[in-house]
Formats: structure tokens, sequence, C-alpha cells
């Protein structure tokens, strides 16, 4: 039975972009098992009601593991383009070997994939590139974050497709998922990326 994931950025006691989470959820169960998960049913223990923490859900045709835990942002100096045509990650499974794999024969602190030429993501995070014109996200990234989805619909980015010799066009990468949002890190500067 395939599992998947939801990583759900946890804020003194509320579970943040609830409805986004629930709308992946939906269309994952949708898909692969034609059953219903409430993301809301989801029971906050009070040592988790102060602070950030993540709450990690494994879940297939139901939710089999709750799990809470501190969370710490991990700094990215050194980012390396990869290249991967095959991979497929439209569903947040839990099974991450393929990434994995991709980031560790890398050897950096993350990894930007192209796909068919064009960026996507990079190992645990959506992109976002930054010129003079703005923010712009990948059309095609490999999976369609809640945090990437939450900009758009405010439109505080664009999604358009990036490929790797567009690069050049712009001077700052940033790095956002359910629990990094726009702005918590400092950007990667695009001439320090390693080729």
């Amino acid at each position: 039975m395939i599992q998947f994931l939801e990583s759900i950025r946890l804020v003194d006691g509320v579970l943040q972009q609830l409805d986004l989470h629930q709308q992946r959820v939906n269309g994952t169960l949708a898909t692969h098992y034609k059953t219903n998960i409430l993301l809301s049913s989801i029971e906050i223990p009070a040592a988790y009601r102060e602070g950030i923490y993540k709450c990690r859900v494994v879940y297939d045709e139901k939710i089999q593991e709750v799990a809470f835990q501190p969370y710490t942002l991990k700094p990215r100096k050194c980012v390396k383009l990869v290249y991967a045509n095959d991979i497929d990650y439209q569903y947040k499974y839990a099974d991450r070997t393929l990434l994995n794999k991709l980031w560790h024969k890398a050897n950096t602190d993350d990894i930007v994939i192209v796909k068919n030429g064009l960026l996507s993501d990079s190992a645990y995070a959506n992109i976002i590139l930054e010129n003079d014109k703005g923010l712009f996200t990948p059309a095609r990234p490999l999976l369609k974050g809640t945090m990437r989805q939450s900009l758009l619909n405010k439109n505080a980015i664009q999604a358009k497709d990036i490929s790797i010799e567009q690069l050049p066009n712009y001077q700052y990468l940033h790095f956002i998922n359910a629990m990094q949002p726009l702005g918590c890190q400092s950007p990667i500067k695009v001439k320090d990326i390693l080729k």
C-alpha cells in the first residue's frame, strides 16, 4: 500500500494553511484510495501548543501516524543543479528514495532539480527565482507545495516555465515549503549555484 506524507507547520497550537493541506490530501486520496481523511481531526498535545513545530502526518487509506517535532531551519550555503528527467513526485509520497539519492549524490546542502530542461524543485522545497521583474516559481514543479500555492493565491509570486538557459536572468534563489515561509531564510545568489 502506498503511503503519503503531509508536513504541516504548527504555530502556537494552530495548524497553518490547513485548507491547502486538506486540498492536497483530498486530491491524493481521490486518485489512490477513494477515501477521506480530515486533517482537522488531529489533536494537538498540550506540550506542542506554544512555539513552532512540524506536524508530520503519514497516511494511506487512513491516518497511520501523527508526530510532532521541534523545527529548526537548516541553512543552505552550497546548492547544486542536478538533472533527472524521469523523476515523478506529483504526490507527496512518504518514500523519498529517489529524491534522497539525487541529493546525497550531489553532497551539498540542497539541490535544484532540472527536469527536461526546466527548473522544478529542490530536494525538500519549491523554489522561487527573483530578478528586478519580480518573484517567479517554476510552472511545473515536482510537487505543488502548499506554501507555493498560498503565495500564488495572493499574487505574491508568478508561475512560469524557467529553462536552465534562463537561469542567469535571475539574481536570487529562494526556498519555500510548508515549514519555510518566504523570507524566513536568506536567498542564495544564482551565480553561486554549482553546475
